[in-house]
């Protein structure tokens, strides 16, 4: 018997738009040009987007290839010095910090939209009374941030264990993500399943823990093979759960 479930929060539980992110790099990159030049690193607009761009790179090499994550003020320190190596040890802490904020806000000023039914499952699923969690890997934006675009939607409050890989220090589909969110829901893995629309990250991630693995294969993507159902309507979810898992 299933009692508890674990999404993903990308492409799952919200989608982005390209204005939206294209918006929201715009602000990172012109808070992280204030800081360059506070420390005394002025740089032109494009050097800074060029800096921004190979610090992907980077953190993919450090990290991210490795299922590992930095902390957001890591990963910030790891940018500015990208574009001008000591920039961040330069830095005041006030500058430093508004650096910070720069960097992890844009979100908030342009938030991702939810799912098409992604509310409904969810609201449904607590209302059973159902654990519920999340299990996302985080890109630029972290999970102290995150929280607060589930807070904006009205679906914070449905869950009891969030588990950010910038905050874990894991991304899936490592198993210690999926072990530390299982221990906070207090479920074993038979008990669990994650809804999920990455079919590596988030289907073999959930299954080598020993959890059921929900394919979240919308607007026609392929449906992941080793997945224990597979759902395009997370509407569906609540439903599908019951007969199918």
């Amino acid at each position: 018997m299933i009692t508890t479930v674990t999404f993903d929060f990308w492409e799952t539980l919200v989608t982005d738009s390209p204005e939206n992110l294209a918006a929201q790099r715009a602000l990172r990159v012109a808070a992280l040009g204030r800081a360059l030049a506070q420390a005394g690193a002025a740089l032109s607009p494009t050097a800074v987007e060029e800096a921004y761009d190979r610090s992907l790179a980077v953190l993919d090499q450090r990290f991210w290839s490795r299922h590992r994550d930095p902390t957001y003020r890591e990963q910030v320190r790891l940018v500015l010095d990208c574009a001008a190596p000591g920039a961040a040890d330069r830095l005041e802490a006030a500058a430093l910090e508004a650096a910070v904020t720069g960097y992890i806000s844009p979100v908030l000023a342009f938030p991702p939209a939810l799912q098409p039914g992604a509310a409904r499952a969810v609201e449904a699923l607590a209302a059973r009374g159902l654990t519920l969690g999340i299990i996302s890997n985080t890109g630029r934006t972290p999970g102290i941030m995150l929280r607060r675009v589930l807070e904006g939607h009205g679906l914070l409050r449905h869950f009891t264990v969030l588990s950010y890989s910038d905050e874990v220090g894991y991304r899936k589909p490592d198993p210690g993500i999926f072990r530390r969110t299982l221990a906070g829901a207090g479920a074993r893995p038979a008990e669990a399943a994650h809804v999920g629309d990455n079919p590596v990250d988030d289907v073999d991630g959930a299954r080598g823990v020993g959890m059921r693995a929900v394919h979240f294969a919308a607007r026609g993507r392929a449906e992941a093979p080793r997945a224990d159902l597979v759902l395009r309507d997370l509407g569906e979810l609540p439903e599908r759960l019951n007969g199918s898992l």
